[in-house]
C-alpha cells in the first residue's frame, strides 16, 4: 500500500509538471459586413509559458536581436501606442513619415512620430541602433487591407540606463530612412 501511495504522488507531480499548458481563447466577429454580431471562438494551446508568443494589435515585437543589441546602448523598448487615423483622404496622401517630438530624460526616451499607411493596419514595432549611435524606429504595417490610407501617430516609449561605458544615442530615424533623421537635443 505504501508503494502505491508513493507511486500515486510521483504520478501527480509528473502530471503537474508536464501536464500544464497555457491556453489563449480568441473571440472574433465573423460577420463583419453585417450589423449582427456572430462570434467565433478559437483556442490556441501552448505547450508551456516559454513558447507563448502571441502578438495582437499595435505592439512591440519582443526581444528581437535588434533590441538585444540596443541593450548595449542602455536602451530598453518598453511599449508603443497608436493613435486613431488623424488624416484621411487627399490630406493623408500628402502626409510624409516624420518624427514630431523627442523627449529625453535621465531614465526615459519618448518619441512621437507620424506615419502614413493603410487605414486598417496595426503595427508591429522594433528598434535598432547603428554603430554611430543612431536609433532606428522600425514598424511593419499588417492586418486587413482597406482601400484607403491614413496618417497615424505612434509613440515609442523606451527606458534608458545611463552608465559611463554606454555609447550615447545621437539621433533617431524611421525605418532606415535618413531623410527622417532628427538629432536628439
Amino acid at each position: 500500500m505504501r508503494k502505491q501511495i508513493i507511486l500515486l504522488l510521483i504520478s501527480i507531480c509528473f502530471l503537474d509538471i508536464y501536464g500544464q499548458q497555457d491556453t489563449v481563447f480568441i473571440r472574433q466577429n465573423e460577420n463583419v459586413a453585417k450589423d449582427s454580431l456572430i462570434y467565433v471562438t478559437d483556442t490556441i494551446v501552448f505547450p508551456s509559458n516559454m513558447t507563448r508568443n502571441f502578438l495582437m494589435g499595435t505592439t512591440v515585437l519582443p526581444n528581437t536581436q535588434n533590441q538585444l543589441q540596443a541593450y548595449g546602448f542602455g536602451l530598453y523598448f518598453d511599449s508603443v501606442s497608436k493613435s486613431d487615423c488623424q488624416k484621411s483622404g487627399s490630406a493623408a496622401y500628402m502626409a510624409i513619415d516624420k518624427i514630431n517630438k523627442i523627449i529625453k530624460t535621465d531614465s526615459t526616451l519618448k518619441i512621437d512620430i507620424n506615419i502614413y499607411d493603410n487605414c486598417c493596419y496595426d503595427f508591429i514595432c522594433d528598434i535598432s541602433v547603428d554603430s554611430l549611435g543612431v536609433l532606428n524606429l522600425i514598424y511593419y504595417g499588417y492586418g486587413t487591407h482597406c482601400a484607403c490610407n491614413c496618417c497615424f501617430g505612434l509613440k515609442y516609449n523606451l527606458s534608458i540606463e545611463t552608465y559611463s561605458s554606454y555609447p550615447e544615442i545621437i539621433g533617431v530615424m524611421l525605418n532606415e530612412n535618413r531623410k527622417t533623421y532628427k538629432k536628439i537635443k
